[in-house]
């Protein structure tokens, strides 16, 4: 049994791994594929002969052609919500360093510079566009750790206590910090534009620890030029990794490569997770979570 790995995975993940299977960076001779955030289309399918499941090393699938994939007889799986905790913790920290400008503050040599003049998130109003798994988990240590009021907009209720649910306008005027919560697909697709940003009465930070491409790259460069938000703050980008050139680094932005469930902690669950799924598919028995 042939493993396609080409992104990063925990070493102890690897380790075991390579203690009962042949482990390749060519897809056309593997039978399973670990994927974090390579592109699998198309043609990348038609190539590989030999695969039987793509395994997806996190949540998001938006990279692989879902629906090629099932056409071919491969099955595909994803390892949702055992990295929340993860990217939560990311995002809080995002949301911290824009509010208290410590990337700015490297480059200060004054002793308590006024320039460095930041906003404490306590009792501030957080909304949250999109309510997965990840959202609820960061909206609820924002509420229970920094009484934060928390507001957010979903396509269903959710009915959660401690959040809100109100209008996306609604949302977008009344919110101190935006955290973009929802997940890749044609619809969402720059559903973060200038329609949105012009909105955002408070002038507020917005943080995007989602996908890339929800954000429209030219519309946030607009409103940062043009003080419609106070700062932005990513762990994604499109396309990644952005050109250290790029002229959105050039104002108050942090934009980060993609790190969001790079902990071991998170790591180690999602591999167990993986490691389940493949001995369940050589056993032949039903996968979880398949797509």
């Amino acid at each position: 049994m042939k493993i396609f790995v080409v992104e990063p995975i925990s070493n102890e993940f690897m380790n075991l791994l390579k203690e009962k299977f042949e482990i390749t960076d060519d897809i056309t001779i593997a039978d399973i594929a670990i994927i974090r955030n390579k592109e699998i289309n198309k043609e990348i399918l038609d190539s590989a002969k030999n695969l039987k499941v793509i395994a997806v090393y996190g949540t998001g699938y938006n990279m692989i052609d879902l629906e090629y994939a099932k056409k071919m007889g491969i099955k595909v799986f994803n390892t949702p919500g055992l990295n929340k905790n993860a990217v939560s913790e990311l995002t809080i920290a995002l949301m911290l360093d824009l509010s208290r400008n410590v990337l700015k503050s490297l480059s200060v040599n004054e002793l308590g510079s006024n320039s460095l003049l930041g906003f404490e998130i306590k009792n501030k109003t957080c909304g949250f566009i999109g309510l997965g798994n990840i959202s609820i988990n960061t909206a609820k240590i924002l509420h229970d750790g920094f009484n934060m009021n928390i507001l957010g907009y979903n396509r269903h209720k959710k009915n959660i206590d401690f959040i809100n649910e109100v209008s996306l306008d609604y949302l977008l005027n009344n919110s101190d910090y935006i955290i973009v919560g929802l997940a890749l697909n044609e619809e969402t697709k720059n559903f973060i534009n200038i329609d949105l940003f012009q909105k955002m009465i408070k002038k507020p930070f917005v943080i995007n620890p989602a996908r890339g491409m929800i954000v429209n790259n030219d519309d946030i460069l607009y409103a940062l030029k043009n003080k419609l938000i106070k700062g932005y703050a990513a762990d994604v980008f499109y396309p990644e990794p952005i050109d250290k050139n790029h002229p959105l680094l050039k104002e108050n932005v942090i934009i980060l490569p993609h790190i969001g469930a790079q902990t071991k902690e998170a790591n180690d669950l999602v591999s167990n997770a993986i490691y389940e799924n493949i001995i369940k598919f050589m056993n032949n028995e039903k996968l979880n979570n398949l797509l």
